[in-house]
């Protein structure tokens, strides 16, 4: 019997692959590097540790890391892409933290969702909108990761033109 599993997202995920820093309050002895808010004091943790990014959506962040992290931990996040100097800063709450099912090898891995707040200091829930000439959900999000990204979809929501010529015999 086949399990049918809905699809519970609001927004299209985009896989990624970029370093990704996020702290905690409390100081554990791991080789990733992140951090999370203190919800009380507001303070950010000054234990970092490193994740890689999985995916990305106009809201959310997906990450690997070496740390389980608990739902409703807040996060500072900066995301590190290739070729720019300065990373993408954000801050986002844990909604979910599952052990790594592909990288049964690697112990301690866990797969993190987290919903997105703000990115670079502006509110990502006031940046989504659909962008109905490309038929995509976007935000700030998706912008800062992949600033030429909707030619990009634009290209591959085009009609393919290409028409094969039958060989003469």
């Amino acid at each position: 019997m086949k399990i049918i599993e809905t699809e519970r997202r609001r927004y299209a995920r985009y896989d990624t692959e970029a370093k990704v820093y996020f702290r905690v309050t409390y100081d554990i002895k791991t080789r990733v590097k992140f951090r999370v808010i203190d919800q009380g004091e507001g303070k950010i943790s000054p234990a970092e540790y490193s994740a890689l990014s999985k995916n990305v959506s106009a809201e959310g962040l997906c990450f690997t890391a070496g740390k389980k992290l608990n739902g409703g931990d807040i996060l500072y996040i900066e995301v590190y892409l290739p070729g720019r100097e300065e990373p993408i800063r954000m801050e986002g709450e844990v909604r979910w933290c599952h052990p790594d099912r592909v990288a049964r090898k690697k112990v301690g891995r866990f797969n993190t969702g987290v919903k997105l707040m703000t990115i670079n200091g502006f509110s990502v829930a006031k940046s989504i909108y659909r962008d109905t000439a490309n038929h995509i959900v976007w935000s700030k999000v998706l912008d800062s990761i992949f600033s030429n990204f909707k030619n990009f979809v634009k290209e591959q929501n085009k009609p393919n033109r290409s028409v094969r010529k039958s060989a003469k015999k």
